[in-house]
């Protein structure tokens, strides 16, 4: 039987769109950042802006700790005092907050000129119009591709053109606690042979020796890097279905998850409903061994690392490491009904490639892919980095290509699956009678 130790938590879906991956701040609040004292950078690393006239553009973006909105804000003082002329103002939501902003604004056409998207929520966006094709910025050199692996940037096309520019790099990641794993006599995970089995007992043994939890519950993140275990994949290439016919897969997920569950090697879906943000996690509070909530390598090491105030491990999830992959982080894009999208691009550029931006991010959005800024960067790089850089070059040697982005559809299918789960958690539906449930619900939303 194959199996699988996967962990749910209803609020991943709620702080991560899509996932997720960065972590981020306050519901619905607004900061206006104003010029700077900061030197401005040379001109080989800045364009000079195509006009002086005074102009002021806004920049949404999601956000889930205070952590987020303080890179977000250092990046921006930056750009005003490299750009004089032009003004930011940002805003940011937290969660599914973030998106319901999104398209309320969009149908009063009031979107920021910058809007910061996510992979799975691009093709979707761009369906709906809202966002400028970038290919002539990119044409023109205001914002600058060259050198660059098109696997890093490619990402953001949908229909072979351009609507997003990848912040940077990122990948899932499974956390762990060295100390509490030494403690209770557990070896640590193993780069690319940690086996499901492995870790059930590894949360056994966490559990008799040390009396705490082993880990959360799973949510559809982790269902994809399974279904891609299995050389399969939540959407096929239509995406007018699900991906895979055969519903143990679905099953099996889910049946796993209710005996670990059942064992009290997982945090009890009732107190892992009731996490508002990252730092809330049961491994965060150093109440878990491991932590595959549906953690990011990126700015979510950083969280987790100042809650914890240690060092964390690392890991692939168990299973092959082909389910692993690299994802951008997030994407910026233009929104259709910007007055400003030359000063937008003019930010997208900087916020992507500058090396004194990059330097102040330190690899929080996600790990810089341009040769020119990590060869300006990595000198700089904490142990924290290092070791996010680390994982990052394991995932892309042993994973495989991302998925691609998500249909329209997508949020339909994401909010069926977390409500599914709940009332398996909630054991009110056996894992079969689910995955029947999701099949026919997921194909419905896909059709339309």
């Amino acid at each position: 039987m194959r199996s699988i130790k996967k962990r749910y938590s209803a609020i991943l879906l709620l702080l991560a769109i899509g996932l997720t991956a960065c972590g981020g701040g306050n519901t619905n609040n607004a900061s206006t950042n104003e010029a700077s004292n900061t030197p401005k950078t040379s001109a080989s690393e800045t364009k000079e802006a195509s006009s002086t006239e005074p102009v002021t553009i806004r920049v949404s973006y999601w956000a889930g700790t205070q952590l987020t909105i303080d890179a977000h804000d250092n990046v921006v003082k930056l750009f005003e005092a490299a750009y004089p002329n032009i003004k930011v103002q940002s805003e940011y939501a937290t969660g599914a907050d973030y998106t319901d902003k999104i398209l309320v604004q969009a149908a009063s056409k009031d979107l920021a000129d910058v809007v910061r998207v996510d992979y799975s929520q691009i093709k979707n966006y761009v369906s709906k119009g809202l966002l400028k094709p970038l290919d002539e910025y990119v044409v023109d050199k205001t914002i600058d591709l060259e050198g660059i692996n098109p696997l890093h940037t490619d990402v953001g096309k949908v229909d072979d053109k351009l609507y997003g520019v990848n912040i940077g790099n990122n990948a899932l990641v499974l956390f762990y606690d060295p100390d509490k794993l030494k403690e209770a006599g557990v070896e640590p995970p193993s780069t690319s042979d940690y086996t499901w089995e492995q870790y059930e007992k590894d949360l056994q043994t966490v559990k008799d020796k040390l009396g705490i939890y082993g880990d959360t519950h799973f949510g559809q993140s982790q269902y994809e890097i399974w279904l891609r275990q299995h050389d399969a994949k939540l959407y096929n290439d239509a995406q007018d279905g699900l991906g895979y016919e055969d519903d143990g897969l679905f099953t099996e997920f889910f049946e796993t998850q209710l005996r670990l569950q059942k064992k009290e090697l997982l945090t009890p879906v009732a107190v892992e409903s009731e996490i508002k943000a990252l730092e809330d996690g049961p491994f965060p509070k150093g109440n878990s061994a491991y932590g595959g909530w549906g953690y990011w390598s990126g700015s979510h090491s950083a969280v987790v690392e100042k809650q914890l105030n240690k060092v964390v491990g690392f890991s692939l999830f168990p299973g092959p490491s082909k389910g692993a992959y690299i994802k951008p982080s997030f994407f910026h894009g233009i929104s259709s009904n910007s007055k400003h999208p030359k000063e937008a691009a003019q930010f997208i550029e900087f916020y992507t490639n500058n090396i004194e931006a990059a330097k102040s991010l330190d690899g929080y959005f996600g790990f810089p892919y341009n040769p020119k800024v990590l060869a300006g960067v990595e000198s700089e790089f904490t142990d924290t980095q290092k070791r996010v850089r680390a994982y990052l070059d394991l995932v892309e040697s042993q994973g495989s290509p991302i998925d691609p982005p998500a249909p329209a559809a997508g949020s339909e299918v994401s909010t069926s699956f977390k409500n599914i789960a709940s009332e398996i958690f909630y054991e009110k539906l056996t894992p079969a009678e689910g995955a029947k449930r999701f099949r026919q619900e997921a194909n419905k939303a896909l059709k339309k």
